[in-house]
């Protein structure tokens, strides 16, 4: 074919493309392609502007999906989403109120999970827009009562049937015990109840709600429990009535309450000759009864607000007692007195991650003050708690990294506002050095194109210590493209977008610690990413871009076409033209300078160390990934295999090779099935991939590039040497 008629060709081609529209390579545009699988956010970010981008269609015919409600544009379209959201709540509870009655206990709880509270987010934020009255705080009271009335009532009918059991195997010790638990349910599902019942009435009054089937349904719950609870503690118990008498109106820690009282059953037969204890204000003390049930008891005031003007009194038996509580108050008033902090010790100075000893005493008129909290401090911060035990305290906490390092001061401080103890504080000044770290970082291109980075890394101490919760930044040609926060571990993980303007040639991926305000020191680590030569990307290019490529790619491909038909028609004439075109050809190689062999190990190796890092899900598409590398170029060279779908891929393959099984009797067909089946799992299952499940799919991966590396892995079909 002469020089012109192939322009012509050429030219003819060129102008089918613009008369087509580039609806063809549009198309292709959104078909994902497996090989270059690399990471799984950059997937789910591409699916998601796909999905919101068809908002901005105009096509009517296209079906719009997940649409943000932010994006909302009529006052309408949010009113109704409001009203269609609060219906489902309302559902909601109504289905899991019933569903309770029933005795259903999971359906009930998953009336109220998740789901619920993303509705109720949804709500709260879409009622915010449109500036009418907001009733989030009373769902989400709604909710939070009936999940523990719900949990309440599943935990009674278990304890029930547990209490049954043991009556009918003459353990009344055991029964007793249990009892007295279905006491502290039977309780709680009673204040639940009226505390739902109240936030329905408060719906119905501020919604068009009708939630009369829940609140029967509630009742109904509550009457049963409560009925067979009466039933258990006539069987079990012997109630009980207490009476104290105070020798004054006025208390404090330094003039105690001193109390006499008695304790009798129901029928007056005085509880005599027992060790009891009672819960007095927010303390407690021991005492004995006489013969006759009477006692007395000494009672120093800590934490009882200042505002108390009765002070609640609690007879609290045991587990294995026959008798059950009762209670009383008795009327008093507060005075403050202010504690004293002393004999306070600390180390001169610490570092992060080391462990200060904070010990010391809490007195009042060298009266040892017990069982109250006190904060550790360092500097501003809390960072932990002790309790007094008969006026002494002691605890080792750990030094964060939040605190500032230099000149500091630690001790511990009790929090107390209006209380009968005044709130004190008492500290010594401490060093606090600061600690070197050390910054890893690792950027490797997510796919063969574009600008999408995955990174990962580690923060640690100079000395090799994991630094958990602290904030990496990552940066790339001065623009800051994410901060991440450290796990556990120390490690870091992200996949970033690289701006246009640093995707050229060799590009840096700058992570950095910023030590300012803390006692940890900078660091900053460089990975480098290399991109095409004159840095433009292949992802997000506008349509117009999109169809220029495309075109171009078309014409180029069939200029490719007739440059061949005239090789092969001048070959047959001249044989010495072909190792001439060899030559020419060899030009165009730079274009793959790295064999897809190198490409799969590169990417093996990728996988390899996400799995060590603790990334099984990341490893698994790698070594998928490395197989599609490997592989793509032993199916029909006339299939665009990068275009395949993983399970399209697999079949192509499959048509196309001889399936002869290994030494260890598993064939490739199988290989390649097992790495594509894991492939899916990890992309589009909900359930997380093992470490030992990654480092199989790894292996098998492995295998497949092994044996198909470039020159070998069996023969080619004739379809493949065509």
């Amino acid at each position: 074919m002469s020089d012109s008629h192939a322009s012509s060709v050429v030219f003819v081609a060129v102008l089918l493309v613009l008369a087509s529209g580039g609806v063809g390579v549009v198309a292709g545009t959104a078909t994902a392609s497996p090989a270059a699988v690399a990471a799984e956010p950059a997937v789910e970010t591409s699916q998601s502007r796909l999905l919101f981008q068809a908002d901005d269609d105009p096509d009517d015919n296209v079906t719009r999906r997940h649409r943000d409600p932010r994006e909302y544009d009529e006052d309408g379209d949010l009113e109704a989403l409001e009203s269609r959201l609060m219906t489902r709540m309302i559902d909601d509870l109504e289905a899991g109120a019933v569903s309770l009655e029933d005795g259903e206990y999971e359906r009930a709880a998953r009336s109220v999970d998740e789901s619920y509270y993303d509705s109720l987010g949804r709500y709260a934020e879409i009622a915010d827009d449109t500036g009418g009255e907001n009733y989030d705080e009373l769902f989400e009271l709604a909710g939070e009562n009936q999940e523990r009335i719900v949990e309440a009532a599943r935990r009674y009918n278990e304890t029930s049937a547990e209490y049954e059991r043991a009556r009918a195997a003459g353990d009344e010790g055991r029964a007793r015990s249990l009892a007295r638990e279905l006491e502290t349910i039977a309780t709680s599902v009673n204040e639940s109840s009226h505390e739902l019942r109240a936030n329905y009435d408060d719906l119905e009054a501020e919604t068009d709600a009708n939630l009369s089937e829940s609140d029967a349904a509630i009742e109904a719950v509550n009457e049963e429990i409560q009925a067979e609870q009466a039933t258990v503690r006539e069987t079990e118990f012997v109630a009980t009535d207490l009476t104290v008498d105070a020798d004054r109106e006025s208390i404090s820690f330094r003039e105690p309450l001193t109390a006499t009282g008695r304790l009798r059953t129901a029928t007056g037969r005085p509880v005599g000759s027992e060790t009891i204890r009672l819960e007095v204000g927010n303390g407690s003390v021991r005492t004995e009864t006489a013969a006759d049930g009477s006692f007395a008891f000494e009672y120093r005031s800590t934490a009882e607000p200042l505002s108390t003007e009765r002070l609640s009194i609690e007879y609290v038996p045991a587990n294995e007692s026959i008798y059950l509580g009762s209670e009383t108050a008795v009327d008093v008033s507060i005075e403050q007195v202010e504690p004293t902090v002393s004999a306070l010790e600390t180390p001169t100075e610490t570092a992060y991650g080391e462990t200060a000893t904070v010990g010391g005493e809490l007195r009042v008129d060298g009266t040892p003050v017990d069982g109250v909290p006190l904060a550790v401090t360092l500097g501003d911060e809390r960072i932990g708690r002790t309790e007094t035990a008969d006026g002494s305290f002691e605890t080792a906490v750990e030094v964060p990294a939040s605190v500032a390092d230099g000149e500091r001061e630690l001790g511990v401080r009790l929090d107390y506002e209006d209380r009968a103890l005044a709130g004190t504080a008492a500290t010594n000044d401490v060093t606090v050095r600061e600690t070197g770290v050390d910054v890893t970082v690792s950027a490797s291109r997510v796919g063969d194109t574009g600008r999408t980075v995955a990174v990962d890394g580690t923060l640690e101490t100079a000395d090799g210590a994991t630094i958990a919760g602290r904030s990496v930044r990552l940066d790339a040609d001065g623009t800051t493209l994410e901060t991440v926060t450290t796990d556990d571990d120390g490690s870091f993980a992200a996949t970033v977008e690289i701006p246009d303007e640093a995707a050229r040639g060799d590009g840096e991926i700058v992570a950095v610690h910023d030590g300012s305000g803390s006692n940890l020191a900078s660091d900053t680590a460089t990975s480098t990413v290399t991109f095409s030569s004159d840095g433009r990307s292949w992802v997000g290019l506008p349509a117009w871009a999109w169809l220029g490529v495309g075109g171009g790619l078309i014409v180029l491909l069939g200029a490719a076409a007739i440059r061949r038909w005239s090789r092969l028609g001048s070959s047959r004439a001249s044989p010495s033209a072909s190792a001439g075109e060899a030559t020419t050809d060899a030009a165009t190689g730079r274009i793959a300078e790295r064999s897809g062999t190198e490409i799969a190990e590169s990417v093996l190796e990728q996988g390899r160390d996400s799995l060590s890092r603790g990334r099984p899900e990341r490893a698994v598409e790698l070594a998928y990934a490395a197989v599609r590398h490997a592989l793509s170029d032993r199916i029909d060279a006339s299939a665009s295999s990068a275009a395949l779908t993983h399970w399209e891929f697999y079949r192509r393959w499959v048509d196309r090779r001889d399936d002869e099984p290994d030494d260890d009797g598993r064939s490739d067909r199988a290989l390649l099935r097992t790495v594509t089946e894991r492939y899916e799992r990890a992309t589009f299952d909900v359930a997380d991939v093992s470490a030992a499940e990654a480092e199989r799919v790894l292996d098998g991966g492995a295998q497949l590039c092994d044996r198909y590396a470039d020159g070998d892995g069996g023969t080619r079909s004739e379809t493949d040497d065509r």
